[in-house]
């Protein structure tokens, strides 16, 4: 059996910009310039109760790593070539800093946004996550 080797990824190749790049340089792997096998580390740290919440239920937590980690989640979906990377990302946002409404909203989609530039970059004959789903939608 082969190891199935994950897609090169060149990101000068994508027009990020710095901060952009800064963040996106975290789905690499050094050595082989290929998609990360696996997420990258994400911290977080207990800041205590949520003001705005009256109950006392929420905490705060600040998050470092987890724009980079949604990032690589998006890009594994599409190409990975490892089935446990192709299951619905449903709970990456879960990584990302902020409470859920507009502005965590409007943060997602500009992270969606560089993911898709950084998968614009690959070869769609190695987008084995987009193959799968269209093949198990039928398409």
């Amino acid at each position: 059996m082969t190891k199935k080797q994950m897609p090169k990824i060149e990101l000068t190749q994508a027009g990020l910009t710095e901060q952009e790049m800064a963040l996106a340089s975290g789905i690499i792997n050094t050595r082989t310039g290929a998609l990360r096998a696996s997420k990258p580390k994400v911290t977080r740290t207990d800041i205590g109760p949520d003001p705005k919440d009256p109950h006392g239920y929420y905490r705060l937590y600040a998050i470092e790593g987890g724009e980079t980690a949604y990032i690589w989640r998006m890009v594994a979906f599409v190409c990975s070539p490892h089935s446990r990377h192709h299951c619905m990302p449903c709970t990456a946002e879960f990584d990302v800093p902020g409470r859920s409404g507009p502005e965590k909203l409007q943060r997602l989609t500009e992270l969606d946004a560089i993911a898709d530039k950084i998968v614009d970059t690959v070869s769609p004959a190695q987008w084995h996550g987009i193959r799968r789903w269209s093949r198990a939608l039928g398409n």
